[in-house]
């Protein structure tokens, strides 16, 4: 999700109100040239992407975004040759509609509007359900009056098709990646070939062409082991973003030449777009409870590898990683090398200011350490007040400089000593012994370096703490 704008930066909330008022602009101009003769659109996208933009970005949802959106809804009507009168009505019902929608979402989780829960996708299912209600109990009177058709007629398609977008369309805007953020991994798919990865998507190909060779009433279950599986398979985005493809690829393949969307053939139409909904709704409960699944495995993986106090690599996280680290670099060029390093006089802060404090301390010289070193570095606790840190593609005097710079980093930086920067700022200072892999031959591994480095800690200690000895 965008973070809000910043109040020094007045006109970027108007240019975003604008855009949005152009993209319903356009997203109306889509559903009126699906129109019917004389009746309503067979595919309205305006109202589930507006509640879809204003759902994710909250900043937007204000009195002018609402007014761009109403602006874009009454001029696209005018523009395509509708009356005042009906073009007033049917987007005052299309915007109380949205609104309804968007006040069953608007305080749930982010997580849960990010559909990476559970229950993702059964409150949007209620949001979908209360929009569709409100906007079609708005807009049916408008039958008599502009369609000369059943005011009940126009409720059932008016209630079907907003059902059908918003399930349809809000889960794809949602789950959107972040432009910020790094690509989505697919749930169940890491490490495994590319002829895995598109499998379930050609299931769905395959699946469409034995619906067109065989047909008959069961075609709209045909899809559904396919869809299901790129649920297991592919983010919440991905899937959403197929299964909207898919359903509405159905909803035109079933109402070609046998449907009209009017109300001669209302009961038939809500007949179709209730089972599209359902349609997409397992696949969508499906996908959300997968991405769940993989947020908690990665939830536990982070707290498994890291200090819980710190954040950073726990002590059998950085063993392992420095192993592996170390051997692909032990017979480089440059090789690499390994830090211990240690808080000065840590006991007297504890006793004299308490653990608290103490812990405070440890996470503040953690996160100056993992500040100042590279990317590649690995930084871990092995326990108390002692830390390590692996170096890799360094020789021995670029290790030594890295050593002082973290000594002098820390020895600068005030910390404080109670959260969230409260408390009287202390300052600390840290000793540390470094050992670099081309002084302790070829067959030295992550253990061997580790107490070579210790002695060097050691030394360094003993010798008046401070100060960076070279093992």
């Amino acid at each position: 999700m965008l973070r809000p704008l910043a109040p020094t930066r007045p006109l970027a909330p108007a240019f975003a109100w604008l855009g949005l008022g152009l993209l319903i602009f356009g997203a109306c101009l889509v559903g009126i040239f699906a129109r019917p003769i004389g009746f309503l659109s067979a595919f309205w996208p305006a109202n589930a992407l507006l509640l879809g933009l204003l759902v994710r970005y909250p900043h937007l949802a204000r009195p002018p975004a609402w007014v761009a959106a109403a602006v874009g809804y009454v001029v696209a009507d005018l523009a395509t040759g509708s009356a005042w009168g009906m073009a007033l009505w049917l987007n005052a019902a299309n915007l109380l509609g949205a609104t309804a929608g968007w006040l069953v979402l608007r305080r749930l989780d982010e997580s849960i509007r990010r559909l990476q829960r559970t229950v993702s996708a059964l409150y949007l299912l209620l949001a979908a359900l209360a929009a569709s209600a409100v906007g079609a109990l708005a807009g049916c009177g408008a039958a008599p009056v502009y369609f000369n058709a059943p005011w009940t007629d126009l409720l059932s398609l008016w209630f079907s098709t907003e059902l059908m977008n918003y399930m349809l369309i809000v889960p794809v805007v949602l789950a959107a990646p972040r432009a910020d953020a790094p690509p989505l991994a697919t749930q169940g798919t890491q490490g495994v070939s590319w002829l895995w990865r598109v499998a379930p998507v050609s299931s769905l190909l395959l699946a469409e062409g034995i619906r067109t060779v065989i047909g008959g009433p069961g075609m709209l279950a045909f899809v559904v082991p396919g869809l299901l599986w790129c649920a297991l398979s592919y983010s919440p985005f991905v899937s959403s973003l197929l299964s909207l493809v898919v359903c509405l690829w159905t909803t035109a393949g079933v109402a070609m030449g046998v449907l009209n969307f009017t109300p001669a053939h209302a009961g038939d139409v809500f007949s179709l777009r209730v089972g599209v909904t359902l349609l997409a709704l397992g696949p969508l409960a499906v996908a959300c409870a997968s991405a769940a699944r993989a947020e908690a495995l990665r939830r536990l993986d982070h707290a498994v590898r890291h200090d819980d106090l710190t954040g950073v690599l726990a002590r059998r996280a950085l063993l392992k990683q420095g192993a592996r680290l170390l051997a692909s670099h032990q017979h480089g060029s440059a090789g690499a090398a390994v830090l211990m390093l240690d808080v000065d006089h840590f006991k007297q802060v504890n006793d004299q200011l308490g653990h608290g404090a103490g812990d405070q301390l440890l996470i503040g010289i953690a996160r100056t350490m993992a500040s100042t070193l590279r990317p590649q570095d690995l930084l871990g606790r092995l326990g108390g007040e002692e830390f390590a840190a692996v170096l890799p593609g360094v020789s021995p005097a670029e290790a030594h400089a890295m050593a002082e710079r973290l000594r002098s980093a820390v020895a600068q930086q005030p910390f404080a000593t109670a959260p969230g920067g409260q408390g009287t700022p202390q300052h600390a200072t840290v000793s540390i012994g470094v050992v670099h892999s081309a002084t302790m031959g070829s067959d030295a591994d992550m253990d061997v370096l580790l107490l070579a480095a210790d002695a060097a800690l050691y030394r360094a200690k003993a010798e008046g703490r401070d100060q960076v000895v070279v093992g």
